[in-house]
């Protein structure tokens, strides 16, 4: 779901309690989000359509809290904040320069196709169909930048996954108890596409994430716990390039870290 669309969408949440340690096969992840992530994200709540709820212009950002069991919050650009207004017509202007110029392609495709047939009785020449991927990159990267993702899951094992990257993740320790990856913003590939802001943080696990080049534009992120099946915790973190940072140094990290290792 693009930011766009997402900006429809809403989840208004309670925050009934503090963080306690529990399970990690099924703790109150919503309640362990709201107590890591309130010192990061100090935005008021949003509405369905991603505005504060008093209506505020001034707020660039809102935030979508999850019930107490839910395992992602959101945070979406205000829709009625001036900035976000400009970028967002600065970025439709682009998107829609991309869409006629692949409008264009489209319809030089069919021409040939056209003449392939008249001429031969065959179609030789292949018809390129316009798909949301023609938004090109400029649509890719204002839907990074208008939104943030924090998802939390339990993990047993080793996890894997694959990311479209033209740069490694970099391994870093800004995250007291964790084994941290992340992966800048960055444009790649022919035609361009746009890679977002990226962070993954993994709780419980000794041992640093392992980085492997597929190709030119994929790489894989491995992380495995010292003991195979021990249980850890994986946070994401994904989109814009400021609150990512701002998650990853202000968020108290220690309401994950006593989930993943209870107190005696």
């Amino acid at each position: 779901m693009t930011c766009r669309a997402a900006l429809l969408i809403a989840l208004v949440a309670w925050w009934p309690g503090p963080a306690v340690a529990q399970d990690l096969d099924s703790p109150p992840w919503g309640r362990v989000l709201r107590e890591a992530l309130a010192p990061a994200l100090p935005f008021p709540d949003a509405t369905p359509e991603g505005t504060p709820e008093d209506g505020a212009t001034e707020v660039r950002w809102t935030v979508r809290w999850p019930a107490a069991d839910g395992q992602m919050v959101e945070v979406v650009a205000n829709p009625l904040n001036p900035q976000n207004r400009e970028r967002a017509l600065a970025a439709e202007q682009e998107i829609q320069r991309a869409a006629m110029v692949s409008q264009r392609n489209s319809q030089g495709d069919y021409e040939r196709a056209l003449g392939d047939f008249l001429r031969s009785g065959e179609v030789r020449s292949e018809v390129r169909e316009i798909t949301l991927r023609d938004d090109g990159v400029a649509g890719e990267r204002y839907d990074a930048e208008s939104q943030l993702t924090v998802r939390i899951e339990s993990r047993r094992g080793r996890f894997q996954a694959t990311v479209a990257a033209a740069i490694d993740p970099a391994l870093v320790s800004t995250v007291a108890g964790a084994a941290v990856a992340r992966v800048g913003a960055h444009e790649y590939g022919t035609p361009l596409r746009y890679c977002a802001e990226q962070a993954w943080l993994a709780f419980g696990v000794s041992v640093p994430p392992t980085i492997a080049r597929v190709s030119a534009d994929e790489v894989t992120i491995d992380i495995a716990p010292a003991v195979d099946d021990t249980a850890w915790v994986l946070v994401t973190v994904s989109g814009n390039s400021a609150l990512v940072s701002q998650v990853l140094a202000q968020a108290r990290w220690a309401a994950v870290t006593a989930v993943v290792t209870p107190a005696p």
